[in-house]
């Protein structure tokens, strides 16, 4: 079996609860309100910056590797949001070995694919327009699916240099991380939505 295929099929029970977790319900259905999206970003923002920051091991250049935090950056640029990731005790195991980064960048890349679907529906939704109003659901556009199949060419290419158990593991415990951040913003009522305006008063 490929490694890409042992991914999937070992990862998709945690894959799968997180396309029904009550945070992100809405990214598929018509009850999401612009509330809801400001808090599914603050989720993913903090997430992402617990989850790179860990990231030590080393990654060529001309594989893809999805810059989650920049296209957040401008989200919450976009929509007037601060960054609640200090605000948020996380201490993340590191990412430092080539076989834990591909586990980690297979959920990474692997959700420009969603987001692409997704990015859709906030558009017919909320009327974000992708990579105008809307950042990180719109991933690369256009390009998600040719650089998803560059990342699945080269972590076939890699082979035996990958620890099979290590890129299971590291993917596993990626989705399940995401899910406890999830889990955080979903229950913080209210959560703390610290608009760019109310800090300059």
């Amino acid at each position: 079996m490929r490694l890409i295929e042992a991914l999937r099929s070992h990862t998709r029970q945690q894959h799968e609860a997180l396309h029904t977790h009550p945070l992100l319900n809405g990214l598929s259905n018509a009850s999401l309100s612009m509330a809801d999206f400001h808090r599914i970003l603050l989720a993913f923002e903090a997430y992402y910056s617990h989850a790179e920051a860990a990231c030590l091991a080393g990654w060529p250049e001309d594989v893809p590797n999805a810059p989650v935090l920049t296209w957040l950056g401008s989200d919450l640029a976009q929509h007037g949001l601060t960054s609640q990731a200090q605000h948020i005790p996380f201490l993340h195991p590191p990412i430092d070995t080539r076989s834990k980064l591909a586990g980690y960048l297979y959920t990474k890349q692997g959700s420009t694919l969603g987001g692409h679907v997704i990015s859709r529906h906030l558009e017919r939704q909320l009327g974000l327009i992708p990579r105008l109003d809307q950042w990180f659901f719109a991933g690369y556009g256009h390009d998600n699916g040719p650089n998803w199949k560059t990342f699945t060419a080269h972590i076939d290419a890699m082979g035996d240099a990958l620890d099979p158990d290590e890129v299971l593991a590291s993917a596993r415990r990626a989705f399940e991380t995401l899910a406890w951040f999830c889990d955080a913003f979903h229950d913080m009522k209210p959560i703390p939505l610290l608009l760019k305006t109310e800090n300059l008063s």
